[in-house]
């Protein structure tokens, strides 16, 4: 009776872990697999974006402003970081054999329902170098009405790409955003869309699709008559809004939360108040920016369980 007993138990719990299992999005040949970002991994997706993506080989709006040097902004920028990851919406690059953490995708829904009031609500950002980064981002993307552009009711926002140094260059960066589309087209979710702040992820994100809705060149964002991202290296003009319209998926007629955790769509209020790409204020006066923008028109994916 015991030894059936244990039976039952190891096979409830190989069942468990079977469904607590992260969905895998994608696979490339050179051993790595696109799954679900679970909340376990956050600390080592944190420790990646700081070593990675903050640096100065990583992204070109911070490290422009060398928030890595910057106690305060790093803070800043992780405690946002981490409020983006917890709608369980992002995507891990592993390795295969090792399980290792090599990149992330991090993004999570956004409802027309809550545009509006994203943008009417006063957004609190503390450090004057992380919200130079916030006040850019805003003046890209609030002109731009993305359910407008695409008719959508909901999109998918991505916030951050990254990659460990050594795995750039490599089609990498292309296949996340493919695994981000699949992901969105299995949510039912029609839309994804993001600023690209390099030449190359933008001619990357066209080649799949993707739609430039509005640019600013770096050139041409000034504060007190001076260039604020001067660091932006060869070829890289300026950093656009970019979305793509899913093929083949339609929003169902009325919006509801799923019952599952991973596809609820709600957003707590004080979270909301914490969203990037929103109106920006600082505690202290800062200097007004002067802005030239240029404005341009423009099979459902299966997932597969571990």
């Amino acid at each position: 009776m015991a030894t059936k007993d244990a039976e039952a138990l190891e096979k409830m719990k190989l069942l468990e872990d079977r469904i607590k299992a992260p969905s895998i999005w994608g696979r490339v040949p050179c051993g790595l697999r696109f799954e679900d970002l679970q909340d376990w991994r956050y600390d080592d997706a944190v420790r990646l974006l700081k070593k990675h993506y903050l640096t100065e080989d990583g992204e070109i709006t911070y490290r422009s402003m060398k928030i890595i040097e910057d106690k305060e902004g790093t803070d800043e920028f992780v405690h946002n970081v981490r409020i983006w990851m917890k709608d369980k919406m992002s995507i891990a690059a592993v390795k295969e054999g090792t399980n290792k953490l090599v990149g992330v995708l991090i993004m999570r829904i956004q409802e027309k329902s809550a545009f509006s009031r994203t943008f009417s609500r006063v957004k609190l950002t503390h450090n004057p170098l992380y919200s130079t980064v916030m006040t850019f981002y805003n003046a890209i993307e609030k002109p731009v009405n993305v359910y407008q552009a695409l008719n959508v009711r909901r999109y998918f926002k991505i916030y951050i790409v990254a990659l460990k140094s050594r795995y750039r260059h490599r089609g990498i960066a292309k296949e996340m955003l493919k695994a981000a589309i699949a992901l969105s087209s299995s949510a039912n979710v029609p839309a994804v869309a993001g600023i690209f702040t390099t030449a190359r992820s933008q001619t990357i994100a066209s080649e799949l699709g993707f739609t430039k809705l509005n640019e600013i060149y770096y050139i041409r964002y000034l504060i007190d008559g001076e260039i604020v991202f001067y660091d932006t290296g060869l070829g890289n003009y300026g950093a656009a809004m970019m979305a793509y319209r899913i093929p083949n998926v339609d929003e169902p007629q009325e919006l509801t939360a799923h019952q599952s955790s991973r596809f609820n769509i709600s957003m707590p209020e004080e979270e909301v108040e914490q969203e990037a790409g929103a109106a920006v204020e600082v505690p202290s006066p800062t200097p007004e920016a002067t802005v030239a923008s240029e404005a341009t028109g423009d099979k459902k994916p299966e997932k597969e369980k571990k």
